[in-house]
């Protein structure tokens, strides 16, 4: 299989142990249900907005800037990157909890736009603001954020 015919890659990459290693970014480029490959670790951001995805299930398993994944139909965040240096773009898609969330984001969160219940499952640490529908700004989760955040301060 060509990777290049489902993804533009901006920089370089190597296959090891069943994973892509990309350093720089990647964008994908054809519309599918599912990523036709697996990541392991990409320096810059990965871009797989505006799509057809109902599962994240071959994502970096750790992205050193942004990930986007607005705009699809995921029902859920299960094989999000476990780190994402950036920002996480998951607004805009069919998600119910945030079970599977990346435990550390650096930079902002982005999940408004989608049917949440519950912010259960929230990241350990987040660098940045967090943005979400206001029902759920009610939430312990939310509260434990601010309270985080003042610390930080």
């Amino acid at each position: 299989m060509n990777i290049e015919y489902y993804f533009d890659i901006h920089g370089t990459y190597e296959l090891k142990d069943g994973l892509y290693n990309v350093t720089g970014d990647v964008e994908l480029i054809k519309k599918v249900e599912k990523l036709p490959v697996k990541f392991g670790k990409v320096t810059g951001s990965f871009d797989c907005d505006r799509n057809n995805l109902k599962s994240l299930d071959g994502s970096p398993i750790s992205v050193g800037f942004n990930f986007y994944c607005y705009a699809n139909n995921l029902t859920s965040l299960e094989g999000s990157p476990k780190r994402v240096g950036g920002d996480f773009y998951c607004s805009s898609n069919n998600l119910t909890n945030i079970e599977g969330f990346p435990k550390w984001v650096g930079g902002d969160i982005f999940c408004s736009n989608n049917n949440l219940t519950s912010l259960e499952g929230s990241p350990i640490s987040i660098g940045g603001n967090f943005y979400c529908d206001n029902s759920l700004k009610r939430t312990k989760e939310y509260r434990q954020y601010l309270i985080m955040k003042k610390l930080r301060e």
